[in-house]
């Protein structure tokens, strides 16, 4: 049977810039096969996106649209495009 793929979660909504760019590198860098990123942020992080499009990730964003008065965050999903099975996880669990 084959394992459920594992969640890297981080959190940098508080994080002052570059640090959120510098700490999805590195979990990037530490990710293994049958691993994702759960990232949540407090804006659309567009130089990140770019570069995982360039380096051969995948990706899917949301933007949860809070009703009450805490702040609206992005969730962004990352995973290696080469790993198919997680393509497919990632595509339809999120």
């Amino acid at each position: 049977m084959k394992e459920q793929p594992k969640e890297l979660f981080i959190d940098v909504s508080d994080y002052d810039p570059p640090q959120p760019f510098e700490e999805v590198i590195q979990l990037l860098l530490q990710m293994k096969a049958g691993e994702y990123i759960r990232m949540l942020h407090r804006k659309k992080p567009l130089p990140l996106l770019q570069f995982l499009q360039e380096n051969g990730f995948d990706f899917k964003i949301t933007q949860n649209q809070s009703l009450s008065c805490e702040p609206v965050l992005w969730e962004i999903i990352i995973w290696d495009k080469k790993d198919t099975s997680l393509s497919h996880y990632c595509s339809n669990k999120f």
